[in-house]
């Protein structure tokens, strides 16, 4: 009889890892609460192998962070507006057995189509930075003279 190869139980066993890099994002800082937790129960059901396949519906959603359906509803949008999340695949139940939709973390690489991780959560804050133009707008004079 082969001996089974010895692993660490403690460091072995399931776990959710957060970078201190991703909680010191912009994004991440100006997410909700129930925005924060549903990411930590999104990445709670990622394996290692499958991601882009991470099956949570906003009912169980709500269920599983202990919020209203709506709230639920909010924090998967503001998850997918500030990029840590892409849909992969919508749930319906217009389909003989209902599903869930699908998610993909942002800060993984994907196991479906094998794409890196595109962390988009990371420029978040910074198309509103640009969005300020770097050249004051002239005024006009006929406000002044109208005074």
């Amino acid at each position: 009889m082969q001996k089974r190869p010895k692993r660490n139980k403690r460091i072995d066993a399931p776990h959710v890892r957060l970078y201190g890099w991703l909680l010191n994002s912009p994004a991440y800082l100006s997410l909700c609460c129930p925005a924060r937790a549903l990411l930590v129960e999104i990445t709670r059901l990622y394996n290692g192998r499958n991601n882009g396949q991470i099956g949570l519906s906003v009912r169980r959603a709500s269920e599983r962070c202990n919020i209203a359906r709506g709230t639920a509803q909010r924090a998967f949008g503001e998850l997918q507006e500030r990029g840590f999340i892409e849909l992969m695949t919508k749930g319906a139940f217009s389909r003989k057995s209902p599903h869930a939709s699908e998610w993909r973390l942002t800060f993984n690489t994907c196991d479906v189509t094998g794409e890196l991780a595109s962390k988009a959560f990371m420029s978040w804050g910074r198309e509103k930075q640009n969005a300020v133009s770097k050249y004051p707008v002239a005024v006009s004079n006929q406000s002044q003279r109208a005074a």
